[in-house]
């Protein structure tokens, strides 16, 4: 698996890098989120804890696109990320739903 960066861009106020990446994977399935935050993790030479994947899009030619977030810190992450990327990325817990009908 290769990854080329297409587009990395500083986001100051909301203390985090945005990148778009182009992930190459010949004549292999689409890479798991967990191989590709390992990959992108030694590239940017950052914790890998600190990224969340949000988009991985199959693309023609054995390749495909992915949106990454990079924070830099992990309190920054748990604020800002939407809840159901940190669930899917089980950095927080997944809560019990609530009971139907439960008395207040």
């Amino acid at each position: 698996m290769e990854i080329k960066i297409l587009n990395k861009i500083e986001n100051a106020l909301l203390n985090r890098t945005e990148i778009t990446a182009e992930i190459f994977h010949e004549g292999k399935p689409t890479p798991t989120r967990d191989d590709i935050r390992k990959h992108l993790a030694a590239m940017l030479g950052s914790d890998e804890s600190l990224l969340s994947i949000k988009h991985v899009k199959s693309g023609v030619k054995n390749s495909s696109m992915c949106s990454v977030t990079l924070y830099k810190s992990k309190e920054e992450l748990e604020k800002l990320e939407a809840k159901h990327i940190l669930k899917r990325e089980k950095k927080i817990s997944k809560e019990a739903p609530k009971a139907a009908g439960a008395a207040a």
